[in-house]
């Protein structure tokens, strides 16, 4: 089985201690191994081919992170000069493999607690894989949550013995009332963004459901095969215009949700895709392995408070539920629950023309 680790993404709502040059899935957010380092010993105990899929400027600290938890392990980089999402991506990805092969798509920038319960996922999902299913991993849902796409089972489970579900429909992010809809209905799965199926099937089925973005990812990998000097055995550098020319387009709507040959996993994983600070709290109070304050906090009549990123002391008197975020440039102080509101500052930073601190 090949893993393809998908490490393109920039994290905003992470600011200010996830920035373009270094997006969250490269920061230390859990006070140890950063999400792409996890991400990385976590299926190099399942997976013995890795394929990186990331910018080529961040292709230095992807690949020290690499060594510095897999060492003697082998790992082949796909660089692109600009992001066009994921179908593209993952179609790079694919192209370098025997149609054959079982590949596993996981994003590098969420966390998951469960492993035991990961690696059977994976396993049930390479069974639904070789009978020629595209897989999504579909996590039983916690609460009502507005912020994530829902997966809809088929009702009819005749193949639940085999450990996965036909897909009826994927959802978008519903309002608060059509979300506790899907919980009480008990067929629905957040989207968690991980998929399983063999090289060709993807390939054959973007080519039936989006022919425009495989037939461009073709042309910038043979582009990009053809340029010896730029490329190792290892490492391939998708030529700028190339990858400008594919159209940007998420395997979701490219693929997932146009094709009649998909199947759920469902799992409960301790998964979460730390997608706010507010997400940082919760799966740090869960995980019960980190400190919600940092060894350079002082707390005086202080409490449930998330402190990140200070070098220097951060002082807390007669204040609660405050997330406080440190950086050398730039200071976040956020209510708790309303760290959402990132990407608002993001928005206003870039209207300012402040980029270098993005």
């Amino acid at each position: 089985m090949t893993t393809i680790v998908l490490s393109g993404g920039g994290g905003t709502r992470l600011w200010p201690l996830s920035r373009q040059s270094i997006p969250k899935q490269y920061c230390n957010l859990l006070d140890g191994l950063t999400l792409f380092e996890r991400t990385i010993k976590r299926n190099i105990k399942l997976s013995d081919n890795i394929i990186v899929v990331t910018n080529v400027a961040h292709f230095d600290i992807a690949k020290s992170q690499f060594r510095k938890v897999c060492p003697d392990k082998q790992v082949h980089f796909i660089l692109e000069p600009c992001g066009r999402n994921t179908a593209p991506g993952i179609a790079l990805a694919c192209l370098e493999l025997d149609p054959e092969e079982n590949v596993l798509v996981v994003p590098s920038d969420h966390i998951i607690l469960d492993e035991e319960a990961y690696q059977d996922a994976v396993n049930r999902a390479l069974v639904a894989a070789n009978l020629g299913y595209l897989v999504t991993f579909g996590l039983k849902p916690e609460y009502a949550e507005t912020g994530f796409g829902y997966i809809e089972a088929d009702g009819d489970e005749k193949t639940a013995g085999e450990g996965f579900l036909l897909v009826k429909a994927f959802k978008e992010k519903p309002d608060r009332a059509t979300a506790e809809e899907y919980i009480a209905a008990g067929r629905y799965y957040w989207n968690s963004g991980i998929f399983s199926f063999l090289a060709g099937k993807y390939l054959y089925e973007l080519g039936n459901t989006a022919p425009e973005i495989l037939l461009a990812s073709k042309k910038a990998w043979e582009a990009a095969r053809k340029s010896i000097s730029q490329n190792t055995e290892d490492v391939i550098a998708i030529p700028e215009e190339a990858m400008l020319s594919i159209p940007a387009e998420s395997i979701d709507y490219a693929v997932m949700e146009k094709s009649q040959n998909v199947a759920v996993v469902p799992c409960s994983l301790g998964w979460s895709d730390l997608g706010s600070w507010d997400a940082i709290w919760k799966i740090r109070e869960r995980s019960g392995l980190e400190a919600l304050e940092g060894s350079s906090t002082i707390s005086i009549e202080s409490k449930r408070n998330l402190v990140v990123g200070s070098e220097r002391i951060v002082a807390l008197v007669d204040v609660e539920d405050l997330i406080v975020v440190d950086t050398p440039d730039a200071l976040l102080i956020s209510k708790r629950g309303s760290s959402q509101n990132v990407k608002r500052i993001v928005e206003q930073l870039k209207e300012k023309g402040k980029t270098h601190l993005l």
